[in-house]
């Protein structure tokens, strides 16, 4: 990726930092481990001290706290995670998303959807009837929109995901059959959502499914019908949310996270990776919770145990 440098104290006002070393001119922006002397990374995390004491980074962002570790051009700021997120405004003209732009010939668009101003739309996009999508947004190729959907300004989808399907709804008949609820609602997706590869969104069964403004979905997560996600909620890869499950505003959902249906959780929760979700949260804080594979039975007892156990030490 290549793009016009930077003078360092431009990249400090940009980034809301102060410039510690020589006004040199930033190129591009990499990890520590591989940075030249044209290049900007970041420190935030003792975890990397040893790449930073061998970095050849012409700068590094960093806190104030951490200055000392690092004897080069620095750009010290209070939110190093932040400063790194705008930075690569910057060095972001070439990539794939900023070329983006027009309605491709290769997609599949029905005449009744309605496409706003500056919206991309990449080859092998399927966009059905009653889709509303807003200005400003991207569908990267192979993403499939189904009937009764809206899409709100500047989301970004990625490849392979699938917006508007039924989610999983049958009723046992008399003859032991499976009967399929017809699926009613509709996917509201709200302005500034990024959907990750491979995501399915179901639409509601009566209700709509309905997507928060500025929730970010990494790779192959699944949102069951009737869900609703609040506002900056972030969740990780393959986290996989049950039907009519309500997550609330500011909640940090970690990979392989697994929530059962019909649960409410708080607004302002984090789930660590890997835990599963049986029941509602109704206070914010960080929770955990996995086990082993074991049989149901002794899985039961010893989740009784642990309870009884937490309830001792509070």
């Amino acid at each position: 990726m290549s793009s016009k440098p930077y003078k360092l104290s431009y990249i400090a006002k940009y980034i809301g930092a102060s410039l510690d070393g020589d006004d040199i001119e930033i190129s591009s922006m990499k990890s520590l481990a591989s940075a030249s002397d044209k290049d900007i990374s970041f420190f935030y995390s003792n975890k990397f001290r040893e790449d930073l004491s061998k970095t050849n980074a012409g700068a590094v962002i960093t806190a104030n706290a951490n200055s000392n570790y690092f004897k080069g051009n620095k750009l010290i700021v209070d939110n190093v995670h932040l400063a790194y997120a705008k930075a690569t405004d910057l060095f972001a003209e070439s990539t794939f998303l900023s070329e983006k732009k027009g309605l491709s010939k290769e997609a599949f668009i029905n005449k009744e959807a309605i496409i706003s101003d500056d919206v991309y739309v990449g080859p092998g996009c399927v966009i059905e009837k009653n889709v509303e999508i807003g200005k400003g947004s991207i569908l990267l190729p192979n993403v499939t929109v189904l009937s009764n959907v809206s899409i709100g300004e500047n989301c970004i989808i990625h490849s392979g995901s699938v917006i508007g399907s039924d989610g999983l709804g049958f009723a046992k008949d008399e003859n032991n059959k499976w009967k399929k609820i017809n699926h009613l609602g509709k996917v509201m997706i709200n302005n500034d959502v990024e959907i990750g590869s491979n995501c399915t969104i179901d639409r509601g069964t009566l209700d709509d499914t309905i997507i928060g403004e500025n929730v970010k979905l990494d790779d192959q997560v699944h949102i069951a019908h009737n869900c609703k996600i609040g506002k900056s909620t972030i969740m990780g890869a393959n986290a996989t949310i049950g039907g009519s499950t309500i997550i609330g505003e500011n909640c940090m959902i970690g990979g392989l996270c697994g929530v059962a249906d019909n649960l409410v959780i708080a607004d302002g929760v984090t789930v660590s990776p890997v835990s599963f979700i049986f029941k509602s949260i109704n206070k914010a804080g960080k929770y955990s919770g996995s086990a082993p594979l074991m049989p149901r039975g002794e899985w039961l007892k010893a989740s009784a145990t642990y309870k009884k156990l937490s309830k001792k030490d509070s």
